[in-house]
């Protein structure tokens, strides 16, 4: 399958903590391969499949408690 990266930005990440939490959220998105949270830029690279919409992954982030957007 092919598989592309979406880079989002994430408001509210503080500390390793959020690291683990963003994480988890969104590898639990179907179709979500690696997640690479960088905490001091407030961005996160997701690679996915590309049948993976945007719209799921800020859905997860919003569920897990953070605000998130296509950066």
């Amino acid at each position: 399958m092919d598989t592309t990266d979406t880079l989002l930005s994430v408001d509210g990440m503080t500390c390793p903590s959020c690291i683990h939490h963003i994480s988890t959220a969104l590898k639990d998105v179907d179709g979500v391969d690696q997640v690479e949270v960088k905490l001091r830029e407030g961005k996160v690279v997701v690679k996915h499949v590309a049948g993976v919409k945007i719209v799921s992954l800020v859905s997860a982030l919003r569920d897990a408690g953070y605000e998130s957007r296509a950066a």
